[in-house]
């Protein structure tokens, strides 16, 4: 009824109160029988008893919620878990509610893959960074052996904080309490005055995250106990980033920001591009709202590009910069942004990546980000400077901190108008032409706290133009050896780059390119070749 304390709380409109209602029921449900499902099983039932809420979304699947999700997220959740052209902006407490927060950090960044920072920041033996996220502190390393990891921040002694985020570099970690001392390969190399024996030490080595893994130069980590395959999450983006080096990055520059928002409108304003025009100017011109097209696919991310990229005189443009070697001509005229839930963005231009990383505050509506920028591999025009090189390197990243100065001026405003649309309860709107990458993204976070992964089903058709593409694009790099046979020795232009003559037959070689071509005599006898690029 109109003076509900429900309705006044959580303003849904009438057609949710029936499904509200059920979610309600089901919820009492659980707690009524819960005592009497835990005897059963106290007392050896044959079976596994599992009472769990069930959720009941617009389009009609009814799908389990765990335990530990109250009913009032799941009745808030409510609205937006429809298609984009049916759905409502996700509600306002997500971002300004501390028992929703906590139980983000807990279902998101507690159990499921998220980023912490880059390879090329610890690639060198006695590299240290140190990632301080809202429940623990984490020091990721590389050891003498040019090995990976990542440990917690505590002393296997008292349990002392070993490390600030001000280290970068060192020989050991050293815990300033009681002055104990590690390798960087966790191991417990001295105990003062302890009288421990080498056996004892093996057992107090730091204690390692369990999960750490790489992808496109970025590192990983999971806190669960033997966690899937970080592939798992990624699903289609190893293929698109596939002629891209991002594991052979050059490190240019890093910039961090305190945000006074919450994390996920960090992510959501990266995959918002319909606020191009109003906030970035510069941008605009360089990437035009109205050449930004879906390039998704299945996985736990959002992925769209600019395609044509417009020079604009700007220190991004085109003659910049070296592209990637291996890209095909379409990718080396468009932009590729993606945002790999929940953390990290990526903005893939031709020539250069720069990176958002973002991670929650224990405070709510704060976030930790962290820009950065880096250049593809032989990015330097041939014949330019180091200083030249470095000059315009500086330019392009003053250009991509610009844009996130800018972005981060309006988060601020969003947050402080979310507080006010809590206090009114209202949910905002979709546009879904511009908006589906939102709305995924939202679907996104409710789907890691119930525990699933994406429905698919809830995002439109977004059509695959760039897809399309990519892929005739691909077929056209295939080139048989009887199409070879009738060139002279006029240069195949998109040969401007090392490649592999693979054969049909058992012989196969591989060498660069003779000043960018490729003639009847470019390898073995054989049927049929393939260049790869």
């Amino acid at each position: 009824g109109r003076g509900s304390p429900r309705r006044r709380f959580y303003g849904l409109s009438p057609s949710h109160l029936k499904r509200q209602r059920s979610a309600s029921f089901s919820s009492m449900l659980a707690k009524l029988l819960r005592p009497a499902c835990q005897g059963a099983l106290r007392h050896g039932s044959a079976g596994q008893i599992a009472v769990v809420a069930q959720r009941h979304s617009s389009n009609g699947i009814s799908e389990p919620w765990p335990m530990g999700v109250p009913t009032k997220v799941q009745e808030l959740a409510l609205p937006t878990m429809a298609r984009v052209d049916e759905a409502k902006v996700l509600h306002p407490a997500f971002y300004v509610d501390k028992d929703i927060h906590d139980l983000q950090i807990e279902h998101i960044f507690g159990k499921q893959w998220f980023a912490v920072g880059h390879t090329a920041e610890v690639s060198k033996p006695g590299d240290v960074k140190v990632v301080d996220l809202p429940d623990c502190s984490v020091i990721l390393t590389c050891d003498r052996t040019g090995k990976l990891n990542a440990f917690y921040n505590t002393c296997r002694h008292r349990g002392a904080r070993i490390a600030s985020p001000e280290l970068t570099s060192c020989k050991q970690l050293v815990c300033p309490y009681h002055w104990w001392a590690y390798r960087l390969d966790g191991t417990l190399k001295s105990a003062p005055h302890s009288g421990f024996q080498e056996a004892r030490k093996k057992d107090l080595n730091l204690k390692p995250v369990p999960g750490v893994s790489t992808f496109a130069g970025v590192i990983f980590l999971n806190h669960q106990p033997s966690p899937p395959p970080l592939s798992d999450m990624l699903g289609d983006l190893q293929h698109k980033f596939a002629r891209y080096d991002l594991d052979d990055l050059e490190l240019h520059g890093v910039k961090y920001y305190d945000v006074a928002g919450d994390w996920k409108l960090v992510a959501e304003n990266f995959v918002d591009y319909y606020h191009i025009d109003a906030v970035h100017p510069a941008l605009a011109k360089f990437s035009q709202v109205k050449d930004h097209k879906a390039y998704q696919a299945r996985g736990q991310h959002i992925c769209f590009v600019t395609s044509p990229l417009t020079d604009s005189g700007g220190p991004g443009d085109s003659d910049q910069f070296n592209p990637f070697r291996r890209l095909l001509p379409v990718e080396r005229s468009a932009a590729l942004f993606c945002q790999a839930f929940p953390n990290v963005s990526f903005t893939i231009y031709p020539h250069s990546v720069y990176t958002l990383i973002v991670l929650p505050s224990k405070e709510v509506g704060k976030s930790r980000e962290q820009l950065s920028m880096l250049m593809a591999p032989g990015a330097k025009l041939p014949g330019e400077s180091p200083e030249r090189y470095h000059e315009k390197k500086e330019a392009l990243m003053s250009f991509v901190s610009t844009v996130n100065d800018e972005d981060v001026v309006v988060i601020e405003k969003l947050q402080r108008g979310l507080q006010s649309s809590s206090r009114c309860s209202m949910n905002g709107e979709y546009v879904p032409a511009y908006d589906w990458p939102v709305h995924r993204f939202h679907n996104l976070v409710l789907n890691s706290l119930r525990g699933t992964v994406m429905e698919e089903n809830l995002t439109n058709n977004l059509g695959d133009e760039f897809a399309a593409q990519v892929a005739a694009s691909e077929q056209e790099t295939s080139i048989s050896l009887e199409q070879l046979a009738v060139l002279d020795t006029e240069p195949l232009p998109f040969l401007e780059q090392p490649f592999v003559v693979e054969c049909t037959e058992a012989t196969q070689e591989s060498g660069p390119a003779t000043e960018g071509e490729c003639t009847k005599d470019s390898g073995p006898a054989a049927e049929a070749v393939t260049l790869s690029l």
